[in-house]
């Protein structure tokens, strides 16, 4: 488990559903069978924090987390809405479905990113007041820079974010030069979404020359070097039950120290080309 000051003690890496029930609003019940089966077998090996959105699938993927997490205790789910405005209404109405789809509310509420025409500071009260009504536990910032995290932290009133969902990867370390320092700092989670770069982190040659030391794929090596870092949480998407085996090794062991500076000096210019 990873401890963060804003919301406590959470799994070490995060199950994402991107493409699980389909694409952006896009319903698609083709492989639920599988997907589910993917999910459920997290859950019982301790994935139990899971993020996913009422765009994917248009909504099917959080139906999916549903039946999946039938009967099981403390699943951690983070859920962002798309509302076309920031009128309260519309938002609490898109969270209430979000609701209803997942069978609970969600742990952390977000929006996907800050709307056309309106502000980071209007993105937090409305967030603010969900939370309040009881819409969500906690609530989140997502696709931010590091000039809007810092406002969000300045004008929220009553409850401060919990979360920060942004890209991150060995191959994206752009937030290490400000935001990922300032959710630190701010006791904040940070959700690394995109963590294996699709797959490509899984080719890579040295991660999968470390890896054979340890006897471990080069996608246990890459989860296992973010393990390492305070209040990251990476978020790998559940394709197969045979894949979320694979991610569920990546934890429960240590890395050698020299290993990881070794992966981290390999990887620093993606740090300094952004």
């Amino acid at each position: 488990m990873k401890c963060v000051k804003s919301v406590g003690c959470v799994p070490e890496i995060g199950l994402g559903t991107f493409g699980i029930g389909g694409d952006f609003w896009r319903r698609d019940e083709s492989n639920d069978f599988e997907w589910v089966r993917a999910l459920r077998r997290g859950f019982e090996l301790g994935l139990r924090l899971v993020d996913t959105s009422e765009l994917y699938g248009d909504g099917h993927a959080e139906e999916l987390i549903k039946i999946a997490a039938s009967g099981v205790e403390e699943v951690l789910v983070v859920s962002k809405i798309h509302p076309a405005s920031l009128e309260p209404e519309e938002v609490f109405k898109r969270l209430s479905r979000s609701a209803e789809r997942l069978g609970r509310r969600p742990w952390i509420a977000m929006l996907h990113w800050v709307p056309a025409g309106y502000t980071i500071c209007d993105v937090v009260k409305v967030l603010e007041a969900a939370v309040a009504r009881g819409l969500a536990d906690h609530y989140g910032l997502s696709n931010v820079t590091h000039s809007q995290l810092a406002s969000a932290l300045t004008c929220a009133k009553k409850l401060q974010p919990a979360a920060v969902e942004n890209r991150y990867s060995l191959r994206y370390r752009r937030d290490e030069l400000d935001v990922l320092p300032l959710a630190q700092r701010e006791g904040l989670l940070y959700l690394g979404y995109s963590a294996l770069e699709r797959g490509a982190l899984a080719l890579d040659p040295l991660l999968g020359s470390i890896g054979r030391r340890y006897e471990k794929s080069a996608v246990q090596i890459a989860l296992n070097w973010y393990t390492k870092i305070p209040n990251v949480v990476p978020v790998v998407k559940a394709s197969n039950a045979r894949h979320i085996e694979e991610i569920a090794q990546s934890i429960g062991w240590e890395m050698k120290e020299e290993d990881w500076k070794l992966i981290d000096k390999q990887f620093y210019i993606y740090r300094l080309q952004y």
